[in-house]
């Protein structure tokens, strides 16, 4: 349920680093009111800290929180991992010879 709502921003976000995107999908999902269970959920496993410089750094509650952010990242990573899979598949080997 959490995977799919962040997949359905990740696709509404294609072309930014999919990391970022999940730091920036985070941070608006525990800033807002609950609005459903992923909202619940996010609220009660994690939370932000943000510095003086406005960098953020999301932190896990508990074990189950850092196993939900451990999730996350890594579907972030295999999101990025699609994009390049898919860009490199409509390439011919001539695209990337060098004079």
């Amino acid at each position: 349920m959490i995977l799919k709502e962040f997949s359905k921003y990740l696709q509404n976000n294609k072309e930014e680093n999919s990391v970022i995107l999940l730091n920036n999908w985070l941070i608006e999902r525990l800033n807002s009111p609950s609005l459903n269970k992923v909202d619940i959920i996010l609220k009660t496993e994690l939370y932000y800290a943000k510095n003086n410089s406005g960098k953020t750094l999301i932190i896990a509650k508990s074990e189950t929180g850092r196993n939900l952010m451990n999730a996350l990242y890594n579907f972030s990573l295999s999101f990025e991992q699609y994009k390049l899979a898919k860009f490199l598949h409509d390439k011919k080997s001539s695209d990337f010879k060098h004079d």
